[in-house]
C-alpha cells in the first residue's frame, strides 16, 4: 500500500543539521507513527514520503519554509521578571507557556534576562535551519 491521505504511517527518521550533527533520531527507538494529510509532521516531510510504500528509504534536504518556518520577529517579545511566578527559573535556553487569548498554550524560549527585562522567543527552535532526514517506511495502513 503507498502513502496517500489518510494513511496511518510507521516510519524511523534521523535528523541532521546543516553542520551533519544528528539532532534527533527514531533508529534506536521506536518509530514514529502518524496519519498523512493531517500536519502530524512538517510539510516537506509529509510531501517527500507521499506515495511511497514500505522499504522505502531515503534522504531529503527540506528547507525552512517547508519544515518549521522562517523566524517571526513579531514571536519575540519580552516581559518584566514580576509577570513570573516565583518558582519560575529566568534562565537563557529554559521555556515558559502562556496561553493565548483563544486557550491555546504557546512556549516561548527565554533568550536574554536583564534585571528589567526577559527576552522570549515563541519561533520554534528549529526556525530558519535547513533540515537533513534519513527516512525508512515501515508500514502503511
Amino acid at each position: 500500500m503507498r502513502i496517500k491521505k489518510g494513511s496511518r504511517v510507521t516510519f524511523h527518521y534521523e535528523l541532521r543539521d546543516e553542520s551533519g550533527e544528528v539532532i534527533d533520531s527514531t533508529f534506536d527507538s521506536e518509530p514514529v507513527i502518524y496519519i498523512q494529510g493531517e500536519g502530524e509532521i512538517i510539510e516537506g516531510l509529509e510531501e517527500f514520503l507521499e506515495g511511497e510504500e514500505p522499504g522505502f528509504s531515503a534522504k531529503v534536504t527540506i528547507q525552512p519554509e517547508k519544515g518549521y518556518g522562517v523566524s517571526d520577529e513579531s514571536l519575540v517579545v519580552f516581559a518584566g521578571p514580576e509577570n513570573f511566578e516565583d518558582d519560575v527559573e529566568l534562565e537563557v535556553g529554559s521555556t515558559v507557556e502562556t496561553e493565548d487569548p483563544d486557550g491555546e498554550v504557546i512556549v516561548f524560549r527565554i533568550i536574554s534576562v536583564t534585571e528589567e527585562k526577559v527576552y522570549l522567543d515563541g519561533n520554534h527552535p528549529l526556525a530558519d535551519q535547513v533540515l537533513n532526514y534519513k527516512v525508512e517506511v515501515l508500514e502503511v495502513h
